[in-house]
């Protein structure tokens, strides 16, 4: 009698059931129209929502650069401006180098106006004053060494660039300087010594 009971409540509930899981299916048969109700999103809003996500990343990021530069400066401004933590730090124009500069190794020793100049390395450059007179400067690092006239000419000596500067052998006594630049080519004989 037992199981005739337990097997008739367990056919109740089972048939009890079915009516209520027909019922959740109902519930999918809306589902073509699920999204008529949303609001379509323009790229306008969109760009919007991401550039107010990113502006958070921006200003911790913005945090954590200034922290470093406390740590490196320790916070305190400078007596110079332009060094102060809160601005940037722009090129010296100074230290730049400039495309009237070249740079020449003298093998040898360069007698000009009865002074010796010595072997090594000098950056040259080239003025034209009043008087339509070239002079080519010999300088290291900031110091004028030597100055020398050279004659203007049109032979750019077959060089590939346009700014050069080179030391050719010429005869027993004197070496030939050749200087090129876009204003114009010229050379000098120099005297040397061993």
């Amino acid at each position: 009698m037992n199981k005739k009971i337990i097997s008739v409540l367990v056919f109740v509930i089972a048939f009890s059931l079915l009516p209520v899981q027909a019922e959740s299916w109902d519930d999918f048969a809306d589902l073509d129209r699920a999204w008529d109700g949303q609001k379509s999103i323009t790229n306008k809003e969109f760009e919007e929502v991401m550039d107010a996500l990113q502006a958070k990343t921006k200003k911790k990021e913005a945090r954590q650069r200034k922290k470093k530069i406390k740590k490196i400066s320790g916070g305190g401004t400078s007596l110079h401006d332009e060094l102060n933590p809160d601005k940037t730090i722009t090129e010296l124009e100074s230290l730049k180098p400039t495309a009237d500069d070249l740079l020449i190794n003298l093998p040898v020793h360069l007698i000009i106006d009865g002074k010796i100049l010595d072997k090594g390395y000098y950056n040259v450059t080239a003025e034209r004053d009043e008087n339509k007179k070239i002079y080519l400067n010999f300088y290291q690092a900031h110091y004028l060494q030597a100055k020398i006239e050279a004659t203007e000419t049109e032979n750019d000596y077959g060089e590939d660039e346009v700014n050069f500067v080179k030391l050719k052998d010429y005869n027993d006594s004197f070496v030939k300087l050749i200087f090129g630049s876009i204003d114009f080519n010229a050379y000098a004989y120099i005297p040397f010594k061993e």
